[in-house]
């Protein structure tokens, strides 16, 4: 009767143990997507993403929402790994089977698992910070070093995990996002941003501006913004001169305005 109680209480629970498993991963999805998508909308740098080459402008908003979408989507992978999980441990619970003596139990299938396993979500993780940073994407002509090689070619998949590349040759070759050591990016353009100086100001510092530009990275709030040293200018009969300044990401309204203060005559 015990046993018939059991079998009972296990029928019961399993389903709707996956019942629940299946509704939070379909909730924490869409979250995560809202999520994304409501901070790609925010000012902030590390949200903006490069031009590239034969971008149209009709494509830059497509892009900023597929890449949000794709963020979205590996956040999600790593979410149900761990859901799944902790569903089958939950599982074990319930028939009565120690998760922590099942695991252990299975000797080289478990190490294996778990390694495998390990890889996986390192892959998963590195690839969420790579579309997050805007590192690569699908179409870039890239040099990619692995393991002291590099390959050169064009990116024609991006998965949670890897990446494929195809070489000139049209050979394909893929590798883990995790395993990459570093990546030289040819498709992506410098962000270009427009400083409104006074044409008296300028004047003072025309000569000086690209050193004043290339001293700004020490600079606090503009740590990590790599600055191009030709600079375009355009004078307007208001009296105020627009410099071109080109980044290696986009500049947000207060880092503007640390520019303009650096493309400012020093006051004693």
């Amino acid at each position: 009767m015990r046993n018939l109680t059991t079998l009972i209480e296990v029928g019961l629970l399993v389903p709707s143990a996956l019942f629940l498993a299946w509704t939070a991963r379909r909730l924490i999805r869409a979250l995560t997507r809202r999520a994304v998508r409501r901070a790609q909308e925010r000012p902030g740098t590390w949200r903006g993403r490069l031009r590239r080459l034969n971008d149209l402008d009709s494509e830059v908003e497509v892009r900023k929402r597929q890449r949000a979408d794709a963020a979205a989507r590996m956040l999600g992978h790593f979410v149900t790994g761990l859901i799944l999980v902790g569903a089958g441990l939950f599982g074990l619970h319930l028939v009565g089977v120690d998760p922590v003596y099942a695991i252990s139990s299975a000797g080289f299938v478990g190490l294996a698992i778990a390694l495998s396993g390990q890889d996986l979500i390192k892959n998963l993780l590195a690839g969420t910070t790579a579309i997050l940073e805007d590192r690569y994407a699908v179409g870039d002509q890239v040099t990619i070093a692995l393991g002291g090689n590099a390959v050169d070619g064009t990116i024609d998949l991006m998965g949670p995990a890897s990446i494929r590349l195809r070489t000139e040759t049209g050979a394909t070759w893929h590798a883990g996002h995790s395993a990459i050591d570093s990546v030289t990016n040819y498709s992506q353009l410098a962000s270009s941003s427009e400083i409104a100086v006074p044409t008296t100001e300028w004047n003072d510092v025309e000569d000086d501006a690209a050193r004043r530009l290339a001293t700004a990275s020490n600079d606090v709030g503009l740590t990590g913004v790599i600055f191009l040293p030709d600079l375009a200018t355009q004078e307007h009969p208001a009296g105020v001169t627009t410099v071109t300044v080109r980044s290696n990401r986009p500049l947000s309204a207060d880092q503007q305005q640390l520019v303009r203060e650096r493309l400012r005559p020093e006051t004693s």
